[in-house]
């Protein structure tokens, strides 16, 4: 081998093991497991723990964890209904459906059965909903599993489906619940003589919709102040979470995995009838 022969191949393989070098670090910097870590040390949502270059309309996922769900459980498929009132207004979807409330602990909170989760807090919602007239598509498909990574492009893409199929729907729902890694139980609020655990709103500030649901926000938090004021805080993020498909689209933390699924089907018994207020114009 010649001397040039010689250099070309010592840079080559330096350059290599350069590459592998920082492709090892960089996955160390970002696994899963630490990840996920950071999201339970957060007291606010957890998707908001990512990396996004604010240029993509699919949003960056929570961390990936392989642990995080119960395994011995079958997925749930995805379960649609039309609403009983005619032509639907409203879509509810999870993109991360297997988050779950006390006392379902399993699985770091993660679990597939619908009991004791978010899908569940999703049923009240919708049946609130219905009662006030308003028609409901409840989608339950699970986005989360077996992998959080890429849960909102597979959210995305089962919202576009149902709006090309429901036209009629106007207002768009993600609903998730926050997290924390202490011990102590998840607030709540008194409303009406119920005990609520409390909700809040992330909105993205990098859409076009941006404005529009900001307004339908405050609109909301008018209405619940009726409600002995049980308002949601408003946190805006440079992240997409879908909200580019309406400009009433609603991503809302009800409880935290803290509070027991009693405390968050009562909120989402409450923030039914305001929503319906708002949806009706009243």
């Amino acid at each position: 081998m010649s001397k040039k022969n010689l250099i070309v191949f010592f840079v080559f393989i330096y350059l290599v093991t350069v590459a592998l070098l920082i492709k090892d670090m960089a996955g160390t910097a970002v696994s899963g497991d630490n990840l996920t870590a950071m999201c339970l040390e957060s007291s606010l949502p957890c998707m908001d723990i990512v990396a996004d270059d604010g240029q993509k309309p699919e949003p960056a996922d929570k961390a990936t964890t392989t642990d995080s769900t119960d395994q011995s459980e079958k997925p749930v498929t995805k379960s649609v209904k039309k609403g009983k009132n005619g032509d639907p207004k409203v879509l509810i979807y999870h993109t991360h459906a297997t988050e779950s409330y006390l006392p379902s602990s399993q699985g770091n909170f993660h679990i597939l059965q619908e009991e004791n989760t978010v899908r569940d807090v999703g049923n009240v919602l919708e049946a609130t909903l219905e009662d006030a007239g308003i028609a409901v598509v409840h989608d339950k498909t699970i986005h989360d599993n077996p992998s959080y990574d890429n849960s909102y492009t597979r959210s995305y893409e089962t919202v576009k489906a149902l709006l090309k199929k429901y036209p009629s729907i106007e207002c768009i729902i993600d609903l998730h619940r926050d997290a924390t890694a202490g011990s102590e139980a998840g607030p709540v609020q008194t409303v009406n003589g119920k005990t609520c655990a409390v909700y809040s709103y992330v909105i993205s500030n990098t859409t076009e919709t941006y404005s529009g649901n900001s307004s339908f926000l405050g609109k909301l938090n008018s209405i619940a102040q009726s409600y002995d004021g049980y308002t949601g805080e408003i946190l805006e993020r440079p992240y997409w979470y879908n909200q580019e498909l309406s400009e009433k689209s609603i991503l809302i933390e009800m409880g935290n995995n803290r509070n027991n699924i009693k405390e968050v089907r009562n909120c989402a018994e409450v923030y039914g009838k305001i929503l319906a207020k708002a949806l009706k114009g009243s």
